[in-house]
């Protein structure tokens, strides 16, 4: 089997960085894409980074590496088949580590779609975080052969919106999988035979955004198999389409040679068609990922951002020594003075940045209990409004999954805790999502419902948030 491919990325037409990134490591036939989120000192950090330890760690680790990593159940598989699993999952744990170190990157993270083609038995094994995507044309018929871990699927696959709806959602870009945002993060993991004359196109979501499944068919079929032009010409569409965001494209064309079919034909007992989630984590696997990372951190090359690294001068204990000093030889009046500008000066840094303290929670279950064995309805009405007049027997819910959105673009995603959140972003009317198994929203109309708009306000402090959440079954009727 022959392949051959090409890569590009763009920035677009409106945006002013490139946040995408894609690496191949063509002795091997191994190709992905990253699609970075998080602006401000992030940027593109996350998907530059992600690479970079990928490539980097790909001929450091072992089978028995991988293994301690993803689980033995993996153990009947080639090392080159579970190795990319084993390196997304690192380069996760590597990502949240420094969210952890570096306040600063918290919001960030990217996506990873990668594909691997094994040539001697044919097969191309497909490797998805997010919502990047990896398309095969095939005789002329495209196909999406990965699933996007997104907020619209989720509502497709609940059949509570339609495809032909996609487009006027008010949450399109909100994906519910990323690298970085969370210690451990699951896979999705499938192969398939490659056949000759396969199209493979990877992508970031700045070329499906802008153009339909069919655009990208039609020129894939005009240009095939030349897959320099085949890129240029999706990227040169996409930014005619609007080019609203990055643009990253890798094509691939496959060429069986003489007698390559009858091997494919034996791989069919090889192929992996259903989607397998690699999400097994333990303390043990933990342990492997960060002592992997210790173990090879001087060959990453990506440094982490300078303004994300830059201290508070504030917290230097030397230069509050020295104000305290100046304060006392200034005197009262001059102290009052200096007091006053730079109240003045916090005020114009911090203007434009505000936040709230998130709390959310639910009600006891002896509570729910007791709403659900009445039948009365005004009772059930009665009840919970008693329990949400006295916030102190609530019971604070964690793991709750939180994503912000301004303009169909993610801006903050992160998980709750017992205590209360933090989360500063600029002024403005955000869109959050919380996910929960099986729980939602009780909104202020006793609505259950999963999103909900959130003002962020210029103040001197954050504003308090107060969340309930409910379980969807039990609770469905509560205003019938």
């Amino acid at each position: 089997m022959i392949i051959l491919s090409n890569a590009k990325t763009t920035t677009g037409l409106v945006r002013t960085e490139n946040q995408d990134f894609f690496g191949m490591r063509l002795k091997d036939d191994f190709f992905f894409v990253c699609d970075g989120m998080g602006g401000g000192v992030a940027g593109d950090f996350a998907s530059k980074c992600t690479s970079d330890v990928v490539l980097s760690l790909y001929d450091k680790i072992t089978k028995a590496d991988c293994l301690s990593i993803i689980g033995e159940e993996f153990s009947s598989y080639d090392e080159s088949i579970i190795k990319p699993i084993a390196l997304i999952k690192i380069a996760n744990r590597y990502l949240y580590n420094l969210t952890q170190k570096y306040p600063k990157l918290i919001s960030m993270g990217t996506t990873f779609t990668g594909v691997w083609f094994d040539k001697q038995t044919k097969l191309v094994h497909i490797y998805n975080v997010g919502d990047s995507r990896v398309y095969r044309i095939r005789n002329g018929m495209i196909k999406q052969i990965t699933k996007d871990h997104s907020k619209i699927e989720e509502l497709i696959d609940s059949h509570k919106i339609s495809r032909e709806d996609v487009k006027t959602a008010e949450f399109q870009s909100m994906i519910t999988r990323a690298l970085g945002i969370t210690a451990t993060v699951r896979v999705d993991y499938k192969s398939d035979i490659v056949k000759d004359g396969d199209m493979y196109i990877l992508c970031s979501d700045g070329l499906n955004g802008e153009l339909a499944d069919a655009t990208i068919n039609d020129i894939v079929n005009l240009y095939k198999p030349n897959p320099v032009e085949i890129t240029n010409n999706l990227i040169l569409a996409a930014n005619n389409a609007g080019g609203r965001d990055n643009t990253t494209v890798i094509s691939i064309c496959c060429i069986q040679e003489d007698n390559s079919e009858n091997n494919s034909l034996n791989s069919a007992d090889l192929v992996q068609k259903e989607v397998i989630v690699a999400e097994t984590e333990d303390k043990n696997s933990s342990y492997k990922e960060d002592s992997i990372i210790y173990k090879f951190k001087n060959i990453f090359s990506v440094p982490v951002p300078k303004l994300a690294r830059k201290k508070n001068i504030l917290k230097n204990p030397l230069f509050l020594a020295v104000l305290l000093v100046l304060f006392c030889i200034c005197g009262i009046f001059i102290y009052t003075k200096l007091n006053v500008v730079e109240q003045k000066s916090i005020s114009e840094m911090t203007g434009d940045v505000c936040g709230i303290k998130l709390d959310i929670r639910t009600l006891p279950q002896d509570k729910i209990d007791e709403i659900i064995n009445t039948e009365d309805k005004d009772a059930k009405m009665q009840i919970l409004q008693d329990c949400l007049t006295d916030n102190q027997n609530l019971i604070p819910m964690s793991n709750v999954s939180i994503s912000l959105s301004l303009n169909d673009k993610n801006k903050f995603m992160g998980v709750s805790g017992y205590e209360p959140l933090d989360i500063k972003l600029p002024k403005g009317n955000y869109l959050m999502l919380l996910s929960y198994p099986n729980y939602k929203i009780l909104n202020n109309k006793f609505e259950l419902v999963d999103t909900m708009f959130v003002s962020f306000e210029d103040s001197n402090k954050l504003s308090d948030l107060f969340i309930i959440m409910v379980p969807e079954k039990d609770f469905s009727d509560i205003r019938s």
